[in-house]
């Protein structure tokens, strides 16, 4: 287990939002079915956990792709997904033990979220859980190129927080994410299993 001990060593803690700081997942789950229920398809929302960390268009695709939904269907899919989520999500979102760690380290070391979610989502619940103020930037789907595992991602959060990849601690709850934090150079701390797996290290 994690302990403050072991977090004094970073100069830098950058959080994943989804699973790892706030507690989405169901409301993304129930979002997701009522989606396919929209458009008469059953929609598998255990595709949406096994992908996490990835964006929309992603999630949606191989969702739609398992229902045998014709992707040209794709604009309207994730259109309706958001109007959903910006409703349901909100109503639903609730922190995280790892948030404990946040009011803790604050204004003591730089912090940074690094999410696969779009940005509106992102400031969405960030204004209503009233956490902005934590943390010294967020980067969102919207503003990489390449997702996660691609390390883009945590990589200008660690910019953000003017720390070498090295210096850096991430904190994730998807194996895409994982091997995002590993791929930037970066020690991850995996909330699923409670320990930090080191870079350079690969993951069993």
């Amino acid at each position: 287990m994690l302990n403050n001990t072991m977090i004094e060593q970073y100069a830098a803690l950058i959080f994943d939002m989804d699973g790892t700081l706030i507690d989405t997942m169901p409301a993304h789950a129930e979002a997701w079915e009522l989606v396919g229920k929209h458009f008469g398809y059953s929609f598998d929302s255990q595709i949406m956990y096994r992908l996490g960390g990835a964006p929309l268009k992603t999630v949606a695709s191989a969702i739609m792709e398992a229902a045998d939904m014709p992707l040209t269907r794709l604009p309207e899919v994730m259109r309706i997904k958001r109007e959903i989520s910006y409703t349901l999500i909100p109503q639903k979102a609730t922190l995280l033990p790892t948030y404990d760690i946040v009011k803790h380290y604050y204004q003591k070391k730089p912090m940074a979220i690094g999410s696969g979610s779009h940005r509106n989502m992102i400031d969405l619940l960030v204004k209503h859980l009233q956490i902005g103020d934590y943390f010294n930037g967020i980067i969102s789907a919207d503003d990489v190129e390449h997702h996660k595992p691609h390390p883009e991602t945590f990589l200008r959060c660690a910019a953000l927080c003017c720390a070498k990849p090295a210096q850096s601690l991430v904190f994730e709850d998807a194996d895409l994410g994982v091997e995002a934090g590993l791929n930037a150079g970066m020690d991850v701390f995996d909330v699923r299993t409670g320990q930090i797996i080191k870079a350079g290290t690969i993951k069993a």
